[in-house]
């Protein structure tokens, strides 16, 4: 009886071991700039076997992909670039700019999607109602195969800061950044809905993302994720884990020399890499232990054009304009908290 229940104590520590190991996984974002093999600006067999070095040598075992033309794309990149192991899947809505999964069959299996979240949404700006994504948010879960573990990944890409072509373009900044963030509160919303470690990887496209309900992590300072103008958009979330000592931070170069200037990368975003074990790969451009910002200092309320408070999402004040931005900086501009829906203080 002794040894049967020396044998199950034995049992029972091994797997609460085996339970409570980090995952060793590298995961990692990547915008791959209208990644296309077939029509205008494709990318030619020698840009995708060097898009393909890339990925290789960067060690991630799954990425977030933005900006991919659809499955026709994926499939000829796979067979062709490739070794036999690696998978995707992803989101062919029929245009240019749609988000995919890249993984190593090897240490990863997917287990579950991945989903479209968010394509029918609409969001209100200015007392108008819009579509709130183009470019609908991804959510898979996979499986470390050697840590037997489960984790989730929301893919994003939110709305860009271009005000290119537009006649009142201080309008249209506002207008991009209330859907983006609109887009970051629908995030919040799918976050909250999961379980486990989640992982929120994506084209933020802002130097400063606010809002979200979960630590984000960037590049150190002095890198830039987005050369071209120095700026650094994407970034990794983090939600059910709790940050290890060990995780680090990493870019990847991603420029592909035969389709980039001297004043522009293409593609334009590098590869932001999380590596969870630590382990960086010689072809990183520098690494850094990982620090995330904290969401609590992310909070966001939201002011109108004339007033002189500001508001919780869904106030009634809030029915003819709507402009985003930070409590912080809503207190530091004088704006004082509505008395109506008491926004946070």
């Amino acid at each position: 009886m002794r040894r049967f229940f020396s044998t199950l104590a034995s049992l029972l520590v091994l797997s609460l071991l085996i339970v409570g190991q980090a995952m060793a996984l590298t995961i990692g974002t990547f915008n791959v700039e209208y990644f296309n093999v077939s029509g205008k600006k494709a990318y030619s067999p020698e840009d995708c076997y060097h898009l393909a070095k890339t990925i290789l040598s960067s060690k991630a075992d799954v990425l977030a992909l933005q900006e991919i033309e659809g499955d026709a794309t994926m499939r000829y990149f796979l067979t062709k670039f490739l070794p036999g192991w690696w998978s995707a899947k992803g989101n062919d809505t029929g245009g240019r700019q749609d988000l995919y999964f890249l993984w190593n069959s090897d240490t990863v299996e997917l287990i579950d999607g991945p989903y479209i979240y968010g394509a029918n949404a609409s969001f209100r700006f200015e007392g108008k109602s819009y579509k709130l994504n183009d470019r609908p948010h991804l959510v898979a879960t996979f499986l470390d195969k050697e840590r037997d573990r489960r984790f989730t990944m929301v893919n994003v890409h939110l709305k860009s800061q271009s005000t290119r072509g537009k006649g009142d373009s201080d309008k249209a900044e506002r207008y991009n950044d209330a859907k983006r963030q609109a887009q970051i509160e629908s995030v919040n919303k799918i976050v909250s809905s999961l379980k486990g470690p989640v992982f929120i990887l994506g084209d933020f496209n802002t130097d400063d993302p606010r809002g979200t309900s979960f630590p984000l992590l960037r590049l150190p300072d002095g890198q830039y994720s987005y050369d071209n103008k120095k700026s650094n958009l994407d970034y990794i979330g983090y939600a059910g884990i709790e940050m290890d000592e060990k995780w680090a931070i990493y870019e990847i170069e991603t420029a592909i020399p035969a389709r980039s200037t001297k004043k522009a990368e293409h593609p334009d975003h590098d590869m932001v890499a999380l590596a969870l074990d630590g382990s960086v790969p010689k072809v990183a451009v520098k690494s850094a232990k990982a620090e995330s910002k904290e969401a609590p200092k992310n909070i966001t309320v939201f002011v109108t054009k004339t007033g002189k408070s500001y508001h919780s999402d869904g106030c009634s004040s809030l029915s003819k304009s709507k402009i985003a931005l930070s409590l912080e900086e809503a207190k530091a501009k004088g704006y004082t908290p509505c008395s109506k829906c008491k926004p946070p203080r």
